[in-house]
């Protein structure tokens, strides 16, 4: 099992709306794909949203919720993360809206 989580940050998003939100955590496609889906906010030199999704497939997962973020315009100001085999420890970098940021070649 794997958690996938998207760091939305809302300022980094043209014309940013919270139905985004609600419609990337109801997306039909991922009922068969996911266990949980959570949603979390803060505040860390920013606002931030994170969605959490606990799959058991992410080879399968990561390729429709990359296509979601795209879709609903959110990933020009996300980064996404997947937990490895020693949780955080050896999570993968997945996609970051700074194309700088270093990313993992096989990306699962």
């Amino acid at each position: 099992m794997a958690e996938l989580v998207v760091q939305i940050q809302p300022q980094r998003v043209a014309a940013f709306r919270e139905s985004a939100i609600e419609q990337l955590c109801a997306t039909p496609a991922f009922a068969a794909l996911i266990r949980d889906a959570s949603v979390t906010r803060g505040q860390d030199q920013g606002h931030y949203i994170n969605v959490h999704f606990t799959t058991d497939t992410p080879n399968d997962f990561w390729p429709a919720l990359r296509q979601q973020l795209v879709r609903l315009g959110l990933q020009a100001g996300s980064i996404v993360t997947c937990t490895g085999k020693d949780g955080w420890n050896d999570y993968l970098l997945l996609h970051h809206y700074d194309p700088a940021q270093a990313r993992e070649p096989s990306a699962l």
